[in-house]
């Protein structure tokens, strides 16, 4: 086998390695995710069964005072000189250009190229 054939299934099997061993991350995760939710839900529903419903109907919560700094009041800015009025000019008329091409002298036909002898 050429060492270009060695590198490739060399690569081929760390992939593959890789590969199987993502599965088997994967699948954990999932399970481990389905066993914390039935374990989540068997817990509330527990907790739902033991509570009686005269107990919550009683609870009032006590009223909480916040106290919040106020926000000190900023310094008053004076302005002493005001900024010059924008003055707004208009745009000058562009001045109109006339091209003059003269007629051709030789009675048209010229192509500027040399003798056609």
């Amino acid at each position: 086998m050429n060492t270009i054939h060695r590198v490739g299934l060399t690569i081929a099997g760390i992939v593959a390695l890789l590969v199987v061993a993502g599965a088997f991350v994967v699948q954990g995760y999932t399970n481990a995710q389905q066993a914390a939710a039935q374990a989540s839900a068997a817990q509330a529903t527990s907790a739902q069964a033991t509570a009686s419903p005269t107990a919550t109907a009683d609870l009032t919560l006590d009223p909480q005072t916040i106290y919040v700094a106020p926000v000190p009041t900023p310094p008053v800015i004076r302005i002493t000189r005001t900024a010059p009025p924008v003055v707004v000019r208009p745009r000058p008329t562009p001045t109109p250009i006339h091209i003059i091409v003269p007629p051709p002298t030789n009675g048209g036909g010229d192509d500027g190229g040399g003798d056609d002898n």
